[in-house]
């Protein structure tokens, strides 16, 4: 009869395991059908916009100019920005004895190029 039990036992544990998997494989095939819906809204989208841009030239012109626009204003307030910073630094170390004279000269050119381009 013991035998029995634990062979009743090992059936039972044995089930309950296989509901786990069950449980745990019917989450899995959620996920998965989430995962397809989801990659299939981003195919349909990237389609959408391959489209739009091959079937009106005119849009990817005028899209293209204000890019380059916006690249070029971006770059010109960059170089602005980093060679100010520049002059306000290198304002600093005019007083130095051996790099003092060369930072001057180069500040005289740059006030003097400013006051040209007024």
């Amino acid at each position: 009869m013991t035998k029995k039990r634990e062979h009743a036992e090992e059936l039972e544990t044995m089930v309950r395991q296989l509901e786990q998997y069950t449980r745990r494989l019917d989450k899995a095939e959620k996920l998965e059908n989430q995962f397809d819906k989801i990659t299939y809204a981003l195919e349909r989208a990237r389609v959408r916009d391959i489209l739009l841009n091959y079937t009106s030239p005119h849009r990817i012109f005028w899209l293209n100019v204000l890019v380059g626009i916006g690249r070029g204003l971006g770059l010109t307030i960059g170089t602005v920005l980093v060679l100010s910073l520049l002059g306000l630094f290198l304002r600093q170390f005019v007083d130095l004895p051996l790099i003092g004279d060369w930072i001057n000269t180069l500040l005289q050119y740059v006030n003097a190029n400013q006051d040209s381009n007024r």
